[in-house]
């Protein structure tokens, strides 16, 4: 089972996150890590010598957790890639070679998880702030492991925004007139999505952290795959494609993925994609970034970073684009007036 590692980025250390986490190291230039020769660019960081965290480094392992803690907040999630101690990186990247104890981290993506959402989770005091990098404790990870089956379904909780945390309050009143099942407007798109896939004869998946989810009084992925039976995939690419909000599958193939973003941020569906590209760079999917028409400046703009850019760039013929709610909405219902359509999206 994998373990849980606390990474605290102080003020003075925000920036180099930005440059080496948030926005890969490329490393296909001039400058290279032997330890990383077959990667074209990575995201990394490291640690130094010190009280117990060259312990905690040493017993990292590839895919442990890792929550990234600033300012009164977990603001980043990843998973522990390759540890490689080099002094000689630490002066490159950050100007401190005392920072040699480095590792690559996958699967990142920003969150927004208070340190009390996670005292709470982990049993630590209300007011617990990691002081150094470290390992949760067994004792921790017991306290955890009896509200989740699993590390990993609470870390996909972290990733989704959705800790179950008894006792909760929000602060927020009961609304009488609102019935406690509405639905999500997430979950409406992706029924919609659902529904159009299966009425085009594709085989559908849901991710598999909303299969139960219900819309209209029904299952979410009723009729569509529990499991997915892909060949040739590693273990780390399917961990980004188990958690896809819609995949719409013909056979064995992949057809369109489908991210819905209904929140603020409309980071976290295009760094999937992404990753996914960076884990499979043969494969030609159709992805789509679906998203409300407030939000459509706010997509093009994380879609023509640069970063994403170099990384879509990769295979000949994937593509990224962006969807509207509305559209969605649209097309479901001329299909239901109309029948299947010659070309969907």
């Amino acid at each position: 089972m994998a373990d849980i590692f606390l990474v605290p980025v102080g003020d003075g250390w925000i920036e180099e996150f930005r440059d080496t986490v948030e926005s890969p190291v490329q490393l296909d230039g001039e400058q290279t890590i032997e330890e990383l020769s077959d990667h074209e660019e990575a995201r990394i960081w490291g640690t130094t010598r010190g009280g117990f965290k060259q312990d905690y480094y040493e017993s990292m392992e590839p895919d442990d957790v890792l929550l990234f803690y600033s300012a009164g907040e977990y603001f980043a999630t990843g998973r522990v890639g390759e540890r490689f101690e080099s002094s000689g990186v630490g002066e490159w990247l950050w100007d401190n070679p005392e920072s040699r104890f480095n590792y690559t981290i996958t699967d990142f993506e920003p969150v927004s998880l208070s340190r009390e959402d996670l005292n709470s989770l982990l049993g630590y005091e209300e007011n617990h702030s990691p002081q150094g990098f470290l390992r949760v404790s067994d004792t921790a990870r017991t306290n955890l492991l009896q509200r989740y089956n699993s590390v990993e379904a609470a870390f996909q909780d972290i990733r989704d925004g959705g800790l179950e945390l008894e006792g909760r309050d929000d602060g927020k009143e009961d609304d009488e007139d609102e019935p406690d099942d509405s639905p999500r407007e997430h979950t409406e798109i992706q029924w919609h999505l659902v529904q159009l896939g299966l009425k085009h004869d594709y085989e559908v998946y849901v991710a598999k952290n909303d299969q139960n989810l219900t819309y209209d009084g029904r299952r979410l992925a009723d009729g569509c795959m529990e499991d997915l039976e892909l060949t040739g995939f590693s273990d780390a690419a399917m961990r980004i494609i188990e958690y896809v909000d819609v995949i719409w599958l013909d056979g064995d193939y992949i057809a369109k993925m489908f991210e819905v973003e209904s929140t603020t941020s409309v980071y976290s569906g295009i760094l999937r994609m992404s990753d996914f590209v960076v884990k499979v760079p043969n494969l030609a999917v159709e992805m789509h970034i679906v998203a409300s028409e407030e939000d459509e400046q706010k997509v093009r703009r994380e879609m023509e970073r640069p970063t994403f850019q170099r990384v879509m760039g990769m295979p000949d013929h994937s593509t990224l684009r962006y969807t509207s709610f509305e559209e969605v909405r649209k097309k479901h219902q001329t299909v239901q007036d109309a029948g299947p359509l010659q070309s969907v999206f």
